[in-house]
């Protein structure tokens, strides 16, 4: 029914909903009533029906003798009062103000599933009122109020069936996120609801307990009856989460833990007790009775191990708040210790005194059996450390290095990150944390980099513990000469980056150091750059010899070492005169060989292992450019050159694939895309280089038109015309660019042979001359790339907006939006092209194209980019994220089939043109546009 309901005209649908109707109150089986009303409930959300009549027939319903068509009727009205307008005008308020005083009467009906329905539909009501228009001056519209239906809903929380108390709690709850102030004196009865027997009535109270506190924080309650302090709601509300952490039910333990975290602004000291295990004290008085007895007869005796009830202190609050952390941390569900450990790590976000408990609290569970939860430990703490101070002890340094012996790479990368947040107590630490470093870093290799990016930031914050300690690392003995130090040993490099790091805050520390360190901290610089500080800035220069620090000629003709042309270079050795710029050019020679290594490979259909091959390259175009910013553009050009061969290799792979069209069209929509980047976003490409871009679009696009063809249902009518038109576009993009092809290449590539062929397709779609198309996947083969010039890519860098998911921009939509733009452009040699691409939250995108005064010169063929994007949106319901980034646009040779074919598989999803390069990193700009009116406040 549901699929057929959208294949009706109007009028079958009036006749069809009358039908039911007509049949609903001549039907006397309760299945057939129930299954004709669940069909009404669906009809209704059709914009054709009047739903105001289904409305006043389905009431008449309310009265039937089956309990669960009155439930069924209760769920199609709260339906229809959710989706659709019922209340227009002074009749139909009237008439919706006698279906509450039936759904009133019907609180009492003895089937639960009703009553907990009834409520359910009540308090939808003042949210149809006010935004249809409340009639003033009734007297039966007053009793209807929103303040008058919480009454009434909150009667039913004492309910005797669980579900309608959950149901009562939950409707509560619903009115308040609907913008509606809940009444002070709900909160005695969302406390009581804490303690219900079914977990579902407790969690519902848990809710309506959070809904309260933030609506009256700062309300003041009594303490106790015995006591004449005050308290504020807030403070009792935590006190009373906090208490169902000992609670039965895993999940109710569960929610407690994460509610706590929504309670930043309560006292400290009832935060800090939260980590203690013995009771409250401060918070008890004298008992008035207990005085009395011991002034009639002295103190009762109790027996020892026994706890005294009637102690010299009265408790005033819970014990649920004192030891509340530590309990969760030890229950025996991990879902509890992690919700736990996350409310931890949010309390200490806006509280600096929990710190110290939290460290203590957190370090246990770096124990814990479960993985997930030793990693959430780790990885919370680091987010406390990114905000307040970490200090260990020797202790604690002991237990925040275990996770480094893991096997899970996501624990020893997170305890990395966490040590960079840390200040140790003890000078002592230090060899024992270089120590265990080395010892991880022998165990697996692949975590160097992040141990290095460690030890980065210990030095920098231990820079007076290092200075005492530099000649014990270095192992140096001012008496002797020193020794100069193989400068590839993995365990020295982590040495110096500790010591230059320390040397950038403390300048006394380079006074310690070996003449033969500056020409390692040079070539070490080149080799991990993002490992060391720049020293010839700040203090250093005033407090030592500038000269041997400044990274220049005269500074490496200081150190004996000679230097040719520009200091992008990577020495081998530091001995003697050696010409180390030439390390660089042997390395990248060496991955030139890798392409000839993939193109004999594929020739050879040895696929995988060319796939293999073509990742390695990659790996080391990348590597290469940290090694020399100059070879930065041949990388980039370089891996995109291997994405388009991954690209034909998996062509080549997949022709008998069960997986064919999916595979053809997304190796067609990736060729298309990097042949046009390789094309557009690069300067000083030799013809060569340029004829192997553009020599990949004819493979896309007989990859694309074999994928479509693949799909295509195999005898119907459209499909010859389809695919004629297939080869008409093809024939049109081989015309285009046979022309930018020498003419002695159009036989050696066979486009010739391709061209006849298709003419002949064209003329007569028969299979023999489809096979003879299809051959030229065989056949392909990569043109050679020339990266002996010097290329330059074309990228950004967007500086402003900065992302914003938590403080996202609200304004009126009636007003368009201004929004800063700032970024940097590298290499742009035709700044009309560049354009500012919003991608808005459903998909749609839009381009802004700043004034050319806009990009101003910072050197030759770079820009700093500042403008400001004007932009109107209309209302949003809730926050969402802007995808902001730089683009270059381009022509397409063909522009309707090449969007299509690079939105795929997402074209259907796409609403813009794609004929555009992405070139920047991309923003999320969060905004929230709202309307221009705002609902009145009733309470």
């Amino acid at each position: 029914m549901c699929r057929q309901r959208h294949a009706l005209n109007t009028d079958e649908e009036g006749i069809l909903v009358q039908s039911l109707l007509t049949q609903l109150h001549q039907e006397e089986d309760e299945h057939t009533k129930r299954l004709i009303i669940q069909l009404l409930d669906l009809m209704s959300t059709s914009p054709h029906i009047s739903v105001t009549g289904v409305f006043k027939e389905l009431v008449t319903e309310l009265s039937s003798e089956y309990k669960d068509v009155r439930y069924q009727v209760l769920q199609c009205i709260g339906n229809m009062f959710q989706n659709r307008q019922l209340v227009y005008d002074e009749q139909s308020t009237q008439f919706l103000m006698d279906v509450m005083e039936l759904l009133v009467q019907r609180l009492a009906d003895p089937y639960f599933r009703v009553r907990a329905s009834c409520i359910y539909v009540l308090s939808l009501i003042p949210s149809v009122l006010d935004l249809y228009g409340r009639p003033k001056g009734s007297s039966q519209m007053e009793k209807f109020s929103e303040i008058e239906i919480q009454k009434v809903i909150s009667n039913h929380i004492t309910d005797p069936d669980p579900m309608v108390r959950k149901s009562a709690l939950d409707a509560l709850v619903q009115m308040r996120l609907k913008g509606y102030t809940l009444d002070i004196s709900l909160y005695a009865l969302a406390a009581k609801a804490l303690h219900d027997d079914h977990e579902e009535v407790r969690m519902g109270g848990l809710d309506l307990i959070r809904a309260l506190s933030s609506l009256y924080p700062d309300h003041i309650l009594p303490m106790h009856w015995l006591v004449n302090r005050k308290v504020r709601l807030i403070d009792d509300a935590f006190v009373k989460i906090s208490d169902l952490v000992n609670d039965v039910m895993v999940v109710v333990r569960k929610k407690a833990c994460v509610m706590m975290a929504s309670y930043p602004h309560v006292d400290l000291d009832i935060l800090m007790h939260t980590f203690k295990v013995r009771f409250m004290s401060h918070d008890k008085r004298k008992s008035y009775t207990r005085i009395e007895k011991k002034r009639r007869g002295g103190p009762v005796p109790v027996a020892e191990g026994d706890v005294d009830v009637e102690s010299d202190d009265v408790r005033v609050l819970h014990s649920g708040a004192c030891g509340a952390f530590v309990q969760a941390m030890e229950d025996e569900h991990g879902e509890v210790r992690n919700a736990a450990i996350d409310s931890i790590c949010e309390l200490c976000m806006s509280n600096e005194e929990l710190v110290g408990k939290a460290t203590e609290s957190l370090l246990v569970m770096f124990h814990d059996e479960i993985g997930s939860i030793r990693i959430n430990a780790i990885q919370s703490l680091r987010k406390i450390g990114s905000r307040f101070a970490l200090e260990f002890d020797g202790e604690q340094m002991e237990n925040a290095l275990l996770p480094l012996e893991e096997s899970e790479s996501v624990a020893r990368l997170s305890t990395h990150d966490l040590l960079r947040c840390v200040r140790f107590k003890d000078i002592a630490c230090i060899p024992v944390l270089i120590k265990t470093l080395m010892k991880n870093m022998a165990q697996y290799p692949e975590d160097k980099l992040s141990i290095y990016l460690t030890l980065r930031d210990v030095g920098s914050r231990h820079d007076d513990y290092i200075e005492s300690l530099v000649l014990d690392l270095l192992g140096l003995d001012s008496r002797f000469r020193p020794k100069e130090t193989n400068v590839e040993d993995p365990e020295y490099i982590a040495t110096v980056i500790l010591i230059a790091n320390a040397c950038a805050s403390n300048t006394k520390i380079l006074g310690k150091l070996p003449q033969y360190m500056f020409r390692q901290l040079a070539y070490l610089n080149f080799k991990y750059p993002d490992c060391f500080p720049d020293l010839r800035v700040g203090t250093c220069m005033s407090n030592w010899n500038y000269k041997c620090l400044h990274v220049s000629k005269e500074t490496y003709k200081s150190a004996n070492i000679k230097v040719e042309g520009v200091i992008n270079f990577l020495p081998a050795t530091f001995s003697g005169t050696v010409n180390i710029a030439s390390d660089v050019d042997d390395y990248m020679h060496t991955i030139l060989d890798m392409f000839k290594e993939i193109r004999l490979q594929m020739e050879r259909s040895y696929y995988k292992e060319a796939l293999v091959t073509s990742e390695l390259a990659a790996k080391s175009f990348q590597y290469i450019s940290t090694l020399k910013p100059t070879f930065a553009g041949k990388a980039s050009l370089g891996k995109l050159y291997l994405d388009c061969y991954q690209a034909v290799i998996k062509i080549k792979q997949n022709c008998s694939s069960p997986t064919y069209s999916y595979t053809m069209k997304t190796a067609a929509a990736s060729l298309l895309y990097s042949s046009y980047s390789m094309e557009h976003c690069f300067a000083g490409l030799s013809p060569r280089t340029l004829r192997a871009a553009i020599y990949f679009r004819i493979l896309a696009n007989m990859a694309w038109m074999f994928g479509t063809i693949h799909a295509m249902p195999m005898y119907a009518k459209k499909t010859a015309t389809e695919v004629k038109q297939m080869l008409i576009a093809f024939l049109l993009r081989v015309h285009k660019l046979q022309d930018r092809f020498e003419r002695n290449d159009h036989d050696r590539l066979g486009l010739t042979d391709l061209r006849q062929n298709l003419e002949a397709s064209q003329q007569s779609t028969t299979t023999v001359n489809m096979r003879k198309l299809h051959s030229f996947f065989a056949s392909f083969t990569p043109l050679e790339i020339d990266l002996n010039n010097a290329i330059k890519a074309t990228s950004a860098n967007i500086l402003h907006p900065v992302p914003s998911p938590d403080k996202p921009l609200k304004f009126k939509s009636v007003h368009p939006i201004q929004i800063s733009f700032e970024a940097d452009i590298i290499y742009a040699f035709d700044i009309s092209h560049i354009a500012i691409e919003i991608l808005e939250p459903d998909g749609s995108s839009s381009f802004f194209w700043p004034a050319p005064h806009q990009f101003k010169p910072t050197r030759p063929h770079c820009y700093k980019l500042t403008t400001v994007i004007d932009k109107s949106f209309s209302a949003w319901t809730a926050p969402a994220s802007l995808t902001l980034r730089l683009v270059r646009s381009f022509e397409p040779d063909l522009p309707r089939l090449d969007n299509h074919i690079m939105a795929f598989p997402n074209e259907s999803a796409r609403k813009t043109a794609t004929e555009a390069i992405i070139i920047s990193n991309e923003i999320k700009y969060t905004i929230w546009p709202t309307m221009t009116w705002a609902k009145p406040n009733n309470m």
